[in-house]
């Protein structure tokens, strides 16, 4: 019996990640600093602050994290509002879960300001009953704290929760728990699929394939 249901949101609920290289390379250019692949991909396994902190120090720049951090979150907020679709098949999920009174939550390496924005532009404020991140918890989604917090909001355990994600370092430390995992295509990480498809307990190309599966106990192909 499914107790609750946890969702990333970033590349699980949102096709944004190609987006965040946009920001990077953006906020860099506006600096006169450039962003490689290589710290594009450094930058998308951190919080917020974790890559305000790595810009300021790999650039040397004298602004304040909070600074670059208030910075980022202006033009996130920018591209969140006028650019940046939610996934198909996710209101879907989101509506059949909250129809059957299953509680539900947020964990994302984003910032809150972003996520309470999103939330309302897209009207899905209403599916959550709890949002965190990770500099919220303090750790990073190399850990399963975050998770696990959420879990103990929505009063469920972890071997009766769903979590749906889209990343691989996060997928791996799921696949450590009790955790059902739910891992989520997202062109961005495509070489990363066949990892992501092996660890995780369910795979699914678009989120409400995962609908059909609960009913039956299928694995998505």
């Amino acid at each position: 019996m499914i107790q609750a249901a946890i969702f990333d949101v970033d590349g699980t609920l949102l096709d944004s990640l190609s987006m965040w290289e946009k920001i990077d390379q953006q906020y860099l250019s506006s600096l006169g600093c450039q962003a490689s692949e290589e710290i594009s991909r450094q930058l998308f396994t951190y919080s917020l602050e974790e890559g305000a902190r790595f810009i300021k120090e790999t650039f040397h720049l004298s602004k304040s994290v909070e600074t670059i951090v208030a910075e980022l979150v202006a033009l996130a907020n920018d591209y969140y509002l006028h650019d940046v679709p939610v996934k198909k098949g996710v209101k879907k999920v989101l509506n059949t879960f909250y129809q059957q009174g299953l509680p539900m939550a947020i964990c994302t390496s984003n910032h809150k300001d972003v996520i309470d924005q999103i939330l309302k532009a897209h009207q899905m404020e209403r599916y959550f009953r709890y949002v965190t991140t990770v500099d919220e918890v303090g750790q990073g989604k190399e850990s399963p704290q975050i998770y696990l917090t959420a879990c103990d909001h929505l009063q469920a355990t972890p071997s009766h929760t769903l979590v749906f994600e889209d990343a691989l370092h996060a997928i791996e430390t799921l696949s450590k728990t009790d955790f059902i995992t739910v891992g989520c295509y997202d062109d961005y990480s495509r070489k990363d699929q066949p990892e992501i498809k092996q660890l995780s307990t369910y795979y699914v190309h678009e989120i409400d394939e995962i609908l059909p599966c609960l009913e039956t106990g299928a694995v998505v192909d």
